[in-house]
């Protein structure tokens, strides 16, 4: 939230002899532009691929790729305590937390994950999250559980 991920951005705004070996090279994830934290999240082609499959799940359907819009959208909901609005901060989380993964995993260990596993990951780790969590049982709620396919038994830990 406070751009302070280490992007080729910010490396640029470091002093030259801090620098100075350093390539900077074009995004992991797409190979068109560099690394900023504005295209990794979420104007990369793949980051934005990302996005779009998964925004829908928290009914951020209208929310546009880009991190300030995002942001916008959520701090309008920030103090909202509905399970919704909870299921879309996590969300987002997930999916700048999984971007930066794969960007990294590629950066790092020369490991290209595909556009579906992180998608995956995202939707794995919210199933979980949620499932870890206590709600009231209203109507809304199990609709919401039910979006993500959790069931009470899950919740409850009663089975899995």
């Amino acid at each position: 939230m406070r751009k302070k991920l280490l992007t080729q951005d910010i490396i640029l705004q470091w002093d030259f002899s801090r620098r100075k070996n350093m390539n900077m090279m074009c995004c992991l994830l797409c190979y068109e532009n560099h690394d900023s934290h504005k295209h990794l999240f979420f104007e990369c082609k793949f980051s934005a691929q990302v996005w779009n499959m998964v925004r829908y799940k928290a009914g951020m359907d209208s929310v546009d790729p880009k991190w300030e819009d995002i942001v916008d959208w959520l701090l309008v909901r920030s103090r909202s305590k509905s399970a919704a609005n909870y299921v879309s901060r996590i969300l987002v989380a997930a999916s700048a937390y999984f971007n930066w993964q794969e960007r990294n995993a590629r950066l790092f260990k020369n490991q290209l994950g595909p556009l579906e596993q992180v998608y995956a990951m995202i939707i794995k780790t919210v199933r979980y999250k949620l499932m870890g969590v206590k709600m009231k049982r209203t109507e809304r709620v199990r609709r919401l559980l039910g979006e993500w396919e959790i069931l009470d038994a899950d919740i409850n830990g009663d089975g899995g």
